[in-house]
Parts: structure tokens; sequence; C-alpha cells
């Protein structure tokens, strides 16, 4: 990291900082949220631009966006990013941005960054004397602060927003756009006002409908296969999968087999991401094998955006290492649950581990 990134010792405290930034960190989370207010003028392509993300990546989060090309002002979205434990200081994600002519720090972290950070932490990050910012050629290190939980306050809640405060906003406002409590959100944010109109706030993820964050939501089909093509899973392997895990009451053979995840987060139309959620009924295919949603889970680090390494027809595809086995986990909505493992065991022609959750 450059020197820009370097911090003093102790604590910052910014008077001109309306948010809090905690004051030590040992390590950030590989997903965190935006509250990302689309001012008019802005699109898609510009959003994606100052995010450092893709369009598509952000659409699969904010599925109520029609199309790539019509995103409605005066919205919010949002957009993903990794949560940094930075310089062992405090949780936060520098975006890099590419300046444009009559730049400022206030233009740039008021409206094209929708205060998710402010002009004097943009300044704090960057050399550049803020009356002197090169017109082309440069890029800016902007900085927003994030949340990983704590889990002094809850376990429950691990994925957590940056959520910037707006005039009119009242504690009250945000539990109705959140379905979450106002005692769980004050327990998170204890000394912020909700009152004033700005500022940075960080809401648990749970809250958040599952059509406003879908990338991450509910009932899915997971679908394992390995890297090399299929998994194979031989009899000695199956041994010491009966140690561990539930076995179907079907034989278990020498090929073909296949997995059922007893449980998973909340069904989809639910509140939104689940921490600890009800199991579901799955989807079960002959000889299957459970593994538990949290084993899964665990393999590709919550199904962090740094695993994922492809997209299919039937859902987004995550890198795992699953009880030893490299593997891609394949995740899906629901809806497409039942036609995929139709097709599935059509073409069951090689070793194939097919997990539902």
């Amino acid at each position: 990291m450059s020197s820009q990134f370097k911090l003093g010792l102790g604590f910052w405290v910014l008077s001109s900082i309306c948010f809090t930034v905690q004051s030590k960190c040992s390590r950030g989370c590989d997903l965190a949220f935006g509250s990302y207010y689309v001012w008019p003028q802005s699109n898609l392509t510009f959003i994606a631009e100052v995010s450092n993300e893709s369009i598509n990546d952000i659409l699969s989060y904010n599925r109520e966006i029609p199309n790539q090309d019509s995103v409605q002002s005066y919205t919010r979205i949002y957009i993903p990013f990794s949560c940094d434990c930075i310089n062992g200081e405090f949780l936060g994600h520098v975006f890099r941005y590419n300046v444009r002519s009559g730049d400022t720090y206030i233009r740039v972290a008021e409206k094209y960054y929708a205060n998710l950070t402010t002009a004097d932490w943009v300044a704090r990050f960057n050399s550049y004397d803020p009356n002197r910012i090169p017109d082309t050629n440069a890029t800016l290190n902007v900085t927003v602060n994030c949340s990983c939980g704590d889990s002094r306050v809850s376990k429950e809640y691990g994925l957590f927003v940056t959520y910037p405060l707006r005039p009119n906003e009242t504690l009250e406002s945000i539990v109705a756009q959140t379905n979450l409590t106002a005692d769980v959100i004050m327990s998170y944010n204890p000394n912020s006002n909700f009152r004033a109109g700005s500022g940075l706030i960080y809401i648990p993820g749970k809250g958040l409908s599952t059509g406003a964050i879908a990338g991450v939501s509910v009932a899915c089909i997971v679908v394992v296969l390995s890297l090399g093509g299929c998994l194979y899973f031989g009899i000695y392997k199956n041994k010491k999968v009966q140690n561990t895990v539930m076995v179907s009451t079907a034989p278990v053979g020498q090929s073909r087999h296949a997995a059922h995840a007893s449980g998973g987060p909340e069904a989809a139309g639910s509140t939104g991401f689940a921490g600890a959620s009800p199991r579901l009924t799955g989807i079960t295919v002959d000889k299957s094998v459970e593994f538990s949603y949290e084993e899964l889970a665990k393999a590709t680090k919550d199904f962090s955006i740094a695993n994922k390494i492809g997209q299919g027809g039937f859902g987004a595809v995550y890198y795992a290492e699953l009880r030893g086995e490299k593997a891609a986990i394949k995740k899906m909505d629901m809806q497409a649950s039942r036609e995929f493992l139709a097709e599935l065991k059509e073409v069951f022609d090689c070793p194939l581990v097919c997990v539902v959750c």
C-alpha cells in the first residue's frame, strides 16, 4: 500500500466527519455494501466505474433495476465491495477514482460517491492539495468506512450496509425500510443522530429485502462440480463421509453420487439475508448425502465475491475447497431448481455432487 495510506498512531478524531471510524481491527470481511443514492444524470456505467465493479455485478444485487440502461434517480442502489482492515486501524474500502477536469474533493465525496465518504476523509488519503487536484491522468484514493459487525452486540449479523443518512430521514423511516427493529439498528450505531440528515450508519444486511440484494439472498440451489470436471467420491471417501454426514437410505454406489444440503437461508420473499435461519425442505435426487448450508457457506467464505469464478444460466459459480476437494459451487434461485434437477437426472452420466439449499 502506498504512503498515502499510512496513518498516524491511535485513533483519528476528525471534527468534520460525522461518522464513527473503528479504532482498531485485526481483519475485515469479504463482502459489504454501500447504499448509493442515485443522483440526476448519473447512470449505471458511471456508478460501475466509480465503484470499480461491473454493471452485471451491480445488477445482480439490485434486481429491481429493469435493465442496465435504466436506473431511477433519487433512489438507492447497493454496491458491493470488500470491507478491509486498513493498516490495522479501521475497517474500510479504498476505491480508485480517475479524476475528471474540475474535480474537487467535495464533488468526488458528496456527488460521485453519494456521501459514502466526506471531502476531509478523501483528502486524508491523498497527497494532492485540495485546490490543485490534477485535471487529468491522476487517480484518487476514495476511502469508505464499513462494518463487519460486532460479536459483542450479536453474532447473528455478519453482512452490513454502509448507509449515508439523508435529510428528513429518521430512525423510524429506516426501520420501515429495513424490516429491522429500532433496537437492532441503534445497537450497531449507539452514537448516531438519526435526525442529523448526514453521516453514516451501518445496517445489518439481514434486514434488507431480497429484491434489493438478490445476489446473496436466500433459497437457492447449489451444484458442486470439481474443477476438473465432475467430483468423484470413491468407496473409501464415502465411508469417511458417513462418519460426519447423514446418508440417504439408498445404497452408496461407486458413481453418480448426489448430495443434498439440509439447510439454508430464508426463502425468497422473506426479509432478506440469513443469519441463523430456519432450514428448508430441499429437493432430493437418488443416492444423496447431506451437506449443511453452513459447511457450504464456510467453503465459499459465505459465497463471497472474491470466490466468485463465473456466472451461468442457472446462477453464480463460486470456488471452494469442500472436504479436501477443489470444487465449484453453483448457487441459484429456487424458481430454477426443479427444472435444473429434472435436467440433471437425465444427464447424470458423470460423478457429480448436487447440493440443494
